[in-house]
């Protein structure tokens, strides 16, 4: 597959690590920050070798790892976390997008739409920043209902990411980015990152978290902006819509037609929240900025007039209800609770919020957090932890609070705390895991501290981990050599992020003796590539090819084939029929049978030429005129049954599965219509493969 130079130079992919690295979802990157330098010190070794796995078709994007973020109604917003190779890639086809369709989106930025306005193409920066445009966002608001417009409608979507549907997705981007080659990588990657835990592909979404998701969300909202409303402003701010009129005929009619316009992108409108109503004051048309917003120069140094101030607007942002108090002006709240100096009346005033809002676990915890060994926001975070629903993600903002606001006497029930809040999570995600291995683990020895990094089976939760307890920050309780088996162990990892990150740390210990580290040859190719760009090893890893990394790491085959040598001539038409075969994995069943019946035929053909029980009858099989026998009749041959006992049902079950399929024929032999091949049984199909694929690779290897 050609992709254009634009997409694949490594100019892009630099910008793209650069923005992945600059980007402004904090919350987000805060997953990855610790991944960052190591990708860094080898940066152009590390792109290029990804520039040259997208162009030979070796690049796979790898499943999503979905974590979850409480929303103020208790439902979950899905967030997913994609390794930072795939971040890359996801950038850099994000960055020549963005080029086509600036022209597009710059024809309402700043006047109808104000959210994900992307900037230059050569900043570093992928958007404009979010508070400048939030806040133009608002002004326009402002001005809209000083101008008498006072009747409101506030049009919002359910699930907004979760629906996008790829084929219109593809469809909107078509009209502009004339790419395809792009446009299918794009496809296949949100096919991979979006599938559910079962690895079933829904054809729909795009992930929560990484920066290029709300720029695609964008796209799919540019036919709105186009939309002509009579006697109607029209504002938008990512999915946010407000239409203001000053009469409610205009605003009823503009409602209509966004609804219908929002079913034909197959899109659900939010029908509890969508409602005409006149407003009395500008207030109650602001509604909750964004977290990024709010945090936004929440380190400036403020003064004792300006904390007064603060805690006014503060109070003023609470209302007592049914003799609680709650949140009325979330704005204002989390403003103001971000910047305002430790207090115990404000403590006070928030503890019971700890519980009631769990979608603002992330600025209480912050709050929470200036008051270090104390024991009245020790005892209020041990309150909110001990109730349900506890989330993880707001569990885990509370349990970083509490490792350092656990007072030094009395610590018993604090710790316990934290385990009965793993054991009754429901989501048993990556965040709580790490919240509370690293409580743990900073008070306890570095032996356990190991202890617990070895029993995370996730990566990504390792290499937080071994970062916070034994990394270079100042919080972690240890040093690099203190766990230093571990880490070596882990430059071994089949995850490229944690092996090379731990590489990262065991090179401070240069120069290696036998009494530091020495690489093995178990290390993750990663690992030998960073060796390289820092001139410590001479040659860069040797790549698996495309047969060797699809048996052996896809299959978990662990037979090594010399697969050039097995199939000769037939070498790199097996390896693009494979690239295929993955390629059509979360599409259509029966082009995936189809790929995978003609994958079986290749590689069972060579294999019938060089195996002594097989390549007489094989040669015998073949008609006249013609270089090979028929497949269908080759696998009722009693000579290659005898041979694959424990394939052969399964490789005719592929092919009678695919001659029944409608792409192979329009009726079966009996003259029966043919069928599109089930889910169900491309599933079945692809769980029994490993096996007959073994078996194969076994007896084909003795004869080589």
């Amino acid at each position: 597959m050609a992709f254009p130079h634009g997409f694949i130079s490594m100019a892009n992919f630099e910008l793209a690590f650069t923005r992945v690295v600059r980007g402004q979802n904090k919350e987000y990157k805060n997953l990855f920050r610790h991944l960052y330098p190591s990708y860094q010190l080898g940066l152009r070794e590390n792109l290029q070798d990804l520039i040259n796995d997208i162009k030979t078709g070796r690049y796979l994007p790898s499943p999503a790892t979905v974590v979850f973020q409480p929303k103020k109604s208790g439902i979950l917003r899905p967030l997913r976390l994609l390794t930072l190779q795939d971040q890359v890639v996801y950038q850099a086809m994000a960055n020549v997008i963005a080029v086509a369709f600036k022209p597009e989106q710059d024809k309402h930025a700043g006047k109808r739409c104000f959210g994900a306005l992307v900037n230059s193409k050569n900043s570093p920066f992928f958007y404009r920043g979010w508070k400048h445009s939030y806040r133009a966002f608002d002004r326009a608001v402002a001005k809209a209902f000083n101008a008498g417009n006072d009747y409101v409608a506030d049009f919002d979507l359910v699930s907004f990411y979760e629906l996008i549907d790829h084929k219109l997705l593809r469809d909107v981007l078509e009209q502009r980015f004339k790419k395809p080659e792009v446009l299918v990588l794009l496809l296949r990657c949100l096919e991979k990152w979006t599938e559910n835990h079962k690895g079933s592909c829904m054809q729909h979404g795009i992930p929560q978290g990484p920066e290029p998701s709300a720029f695609l969300a964008e796209c799919f909202l540019f036919s709105f902006d186009a939309l002509r409303f009579k006697g109607i402003t029209y504002l938008r701010y990512v999915d946010d819509i407000k239409m203001m009129a000053k009469d409610e005929v205009p605003v009823r009619r503009a409602l209509v037609k966004l609804d219908i316009a929002s079913k034909e992108l197959g899109l659900v409108p939010q029908a509890q929240k969508i409602e005409c109503r006149r407003v009395a004051k500008l207030e109650e048309l602001r509604k909750n900025i964004p977290s990024h917003v709010a945090a936004v120069g929440s380190t400036t140094r403020v003064t004792a007039a300006s904390q007064r101030r603060l805690e006014r607007i503060f109070r003023r942002s609470l209302r007592k209800k049914g003799g609680r108090w709650t949140i009325t002006d979330a704005t204002k709240f989390k403003f103001t609770l971000f910047r305002m100096r430790p207090k115990p009346a404000i403590l006070k005033r928030i503890a019971p919020l700890l519980y009631q809002r769990s979608d603002l676990s992330w600025v209480l915890a912050s709050y929470l957090r200036k008051f270090p060994k104390d024991k009245r926001a020790a005892d209020a975070l041990l309150a909110a932890l001990q109730r349900d629903p506890t989330y993880d993600a707001s569990a885990a903002n509370y349990i970083e609070a509490m490792d350092v606001c656990e007072p030094v006497e009395g610590a018993g029930k604090y710790r316990k705390v934290i385990q009965t809040a793993e054991r009754r999570s429901e989501e048993k995600g990556l965040l709580l895991k790490v919240g509370a291995a690293t409580f743990r683990g900073r008070r306890s020895g570095p032996a356990d501290a190991l202890k617990l990094i070895g029993k995370q089976p996730h990566p990504l939760a390792k290499s937080l981990l071994i970062h916070r307890l034994f990394g270079n920050s100042a919080a972690a309780p240890f040093k690099i050599a203190d766990g230093r088996k571990l880490v070596e162990s882990e430059t071994e990892s089949q995850d490229p992020d944690l092996a090379r990150f731990c590489a990262n740390m065991l090179i401070e210990l240069w120069p290696w003796t036998k009494g530091t580290w020495t690489p093995t040859a178990k290390a993750n190719p990663s690992v030998k590539l960073l060796l390289k760009a820092l001139g410590i090893r001479t040659k860069g890893p040797k790549k698996l090819g495309v047969l060797e990394r699809f048996f052996m790491q896809e299959q978990q085959i662990g037979v090594k084939m010399p697969w050039k040598t097995a199939l000769r001539k037939d070498w790199r038409h097996a390896e693009r029929r494979c690239l295929r075969l993955q390629q059509l994995a979360v599409g259509d069943p029966s082009s995936w049978v189809l790929m995978l019946d003609t994958f079986n035929e290749v590689l069972v053909q060579a294999f019938s030429l060089v195996h002594p029980a097989t390549v007489a009858a094989y040669k015998k099989a073949i008609p006249p005129k013609q270089d090979h026998p028929d497949w269908g009749n080759w696998l009722t041959n009693p000579a290659i049954a005898k041979v694959l006992l424990k394939g052969i049902d399964w490789l005719k079950e592929v092919h009678e599965t695919r001659v029944k399929a409608d792409l192979a024929h329009a009726k079966s032999k009996k003259g029966v219509a043919t069928k599109p091949v089930s889910f169900g049984k491309r599933d079945k199909l692809r769980r029994e493969a490993q096996v007959p694929w073994a078996e194969l690779i076994i007896e084909w290897k003795k004869v080589i």
